[in-house]
């Protein structure tokens, strides 16, 4: 069992380093992307992803248009990106980018914030830096006018006993002042009009997670799905008129283990390998409903730039589907993480 003096933050280190491991050592597949050509109508525009292969990671641009996938930066050998968002125009992506730490090293995904221009030929420049080894930065997300940048923060507080904060923030772009938004938060996101913000609060002591509606500042924290009603839940995003959030939810299973226990390899030695299904919720509250019956490892989702489609990463690739579920198709054939943006 973990020791009891571990925090969530603790944890929070231990899977994503865990996940960065298993992306690097146990990746599968030939490496290749296969565009499975869209039926039906639904919106265009472009789809920034993250590739995993066995020894590559690079930040990818799908055109829906003229379905074709680009290269938009190539990870260097032994650097690492945990996660990334496209700016609301496509034009600049937001990368928790941690660089190689020099050959024969070991990447332990320590990771700081870093800004990308989209064009395919540019670095990632620096945003906010990590002032002690062990801090790092992940989850961010744009707000929807592309001034405020949201993401989570962990900080160590003691070495020797292994304690760390995670605290969600928010960096103004303009005069790179920081903000707390909230103690314990993953997983932003901004609704379209700006005024309201949805994450999931993870309990530092039983490291159970729910759901919480608040406004952009983080004031006024409603919770809309207690902690005892999933197994886990991450990756909310909100409906193009703001009054849904959609989620990616394990219900509860048998087993006594808890869901850390079961993805830091207690049970299972795999890291973000849980199947979960998509659900709705009203932002007034109510019963969650479940959209999808299958349960897919890895989900990750976005509305598309008309909000009339939703499109979602897993480890077996990119789909799509209607608002209310049905439909689902696979849309690109590749190894992609739990990040992705669609832009117009």
């Amino acid at each position: 069992m973990l020791e009891n003096g571990y925090n969530c933050a603790m944890r929070t280190i231990q899977f994503l380093l865990a996940t960065c491991l298993i992306w690097f050592l146990v990746a599968c597949g030939d490496g290749g992307e296969t565009a499975v050509a869209p039926q039906g109508e639904f919106d265009g525009g472009s789809l920034f992803y993250i590739l995993q292969e066995p020894r590559r990671q690079a930040l990818m641009r799908y055109d829906i248009a003229t379905d074709s996938v680009a290269p938009l930066f190539e990870v260097p050998t032994n650097a690492w990106i945990s996660h990334m968002a496209a700016s609301p125009d496509g034009s600049q992506i937001a990368l928790t980018y941690a660089p190689s730490p020099g050959e024969n090293e070991i990447q332990f995904g320590y990771s700081s914030l870093y800004l990308l221009l989209a064009d395919g030929r540019s670095e990632p420049r620096i945003l906010l830096e990590r002032s002690v080894e062990q801090e790092l930065f992940f989850n961010p997300t744009w707000s929807p006018d592309g001034t405020q940048l949201y993401f989570s923060h962990v900080r160590p507080l003691d070495e020797e006993t292994f304690t760390f904060s995670t605290s969600l923030e928010r960096l103004d772009l303009a005069s790179g002042e920081v903000t707390m938004v909230a103690e314990d938060g993953i997983w932003p996101r901004v609704s379209p009009d700006g005024r309201s913000l949805a994450y999931v609060h993870i309990d530092p002591d039983s490291l159970v997670a729910e759901l919480i509606l608040a406004d952009a500042d983080g004031s006024n924290p409603t919770i809309l799905v207690p902690r005892d009603r999933f197994l886990t839940l991450d990756a909310p995003f909100f409906s193009a008129d703001g009054q849904w959030l959609y989620f990616s939810a394990v219900s509860p299973q048998t087993s006594s283990a808890t869901w850390w226990e079961r993805l830091l390899g207690i049970e299972v030695a795999a890291a973000h390998d849980l199947p979960s299904q998509w659900w709705r919720l009203s932002v007034s509250g109510g019963e969650p409903e479940a959209i999808t019956e299958e349960a897919r490892v890895g989900q990750y989702g976005v509305l598309s730039p008309d909000g009339r489609s939703i499109a979602f990463s897993t480890k077996s690739g990119i789909y799509l589907m209607q608002l209310d579920g049905s439909g689902v198709r696979l849309l690109l054939e590749t190894q992609a993480s739990d990040s992705l943006s669609w832009t117009p």
